[in-house]
């Protein structure tokens, strides 16, 4: 097996585990290692998810499809996280988005199986696995929220004061289309809006970073 370790102590599902625990507690057959090149399915929605897959190098996104045939990439996934692991286990078990490679990607998978073995023997791995659960509920809580105003600048003054602090105020946008693709809008429409708050000293833009200067004025738009 490849030496994955050194990813895996970032991933959450191990929080607390040194590197020699963790290889320890996978040593077994039931993981593999696939590789995956930019652009690539990794998953389509709808299909059965019988292992947990954990990203061990390059990024991958979730991609969601409107009834428009419009797409938007829904997260993005860096080495150590976990793709999808509320839909591992119940009754519907099966992947609410496309999984695609946004580079060229490693992917593991943790098979079902074993994977509640694990939880049966070591209860970190159990704790961690429901932390991660209840965090992932908080995170689509949020998103269902902001998701639930009607205008594009409510949407993003939501997403900004999510993202930011009064003490970490910036948000870096690597690529404004990402964000524009979040609320399945265009990413004309999105700079103009970010123009006018800018117009308004609301926020500044510097570069591929987007400061919050105003938060009440961020507050004030959501009332």
């Amino acid at each position: 097996m490849e030496n994955i370790y050194d990813v895996l102590t970032t991933c959450p599902l191990f929080r607390g585990m040194n590197y020699a625990m963790i290889e320890d507690v996978l040593g077994s057959d039931d993981i593999s290692i696939a590789s995956f090149g930019a652009g690539e399915v990794i998953a389509k929605k709808d299909m059965a998810y019988s292992g947990l897959m954990v990203v061990l190098s390059g990024s991958v996104e979730g991609i969601f499809t409107y009834p428009t045939g419009q797409k938007a990439a829904i997260e993005t996934l860096s080495p150590g996280e976990l793709i999808a692991p509320a839909f591992l286990f119940g009754g519907y078990n099966r992947l609410p988005v496309d999984v695609v490679a946004a580079r060229d990607t490693r992917i593991m998978t943790l098979h079902r199986g074993l994977l509640f073995e694990l939880m049966q023997e070591h209860t970190l791995i159990l704790s961690n696995f429901i932390d991660i659960i209840s965090n992932r509920a908080g995170v689509w809580q949020k998103r269902i929220y902001a998701l639930s105003y009607k205008t594009l600048r409510e949407k993003l003054a939501s997403y900004l004061l999510d993202h930011t602090q009064n003490g970490s105020p910036e948000v870096p946008v690597p690529d404004i289309k990402e964000i524009a693709d979040y609320f399945s809008a265009t990413r004309s429409a999105l700079v103009t809006v970010v123009e006018g708050l800018e117009k308004k000293h609301i926020v500044e833009v510097e570069g591929d970073v987007i400061k919050v200067i105003n938060r009440s004025a961020l507050k004030d738009i959501l009332k």
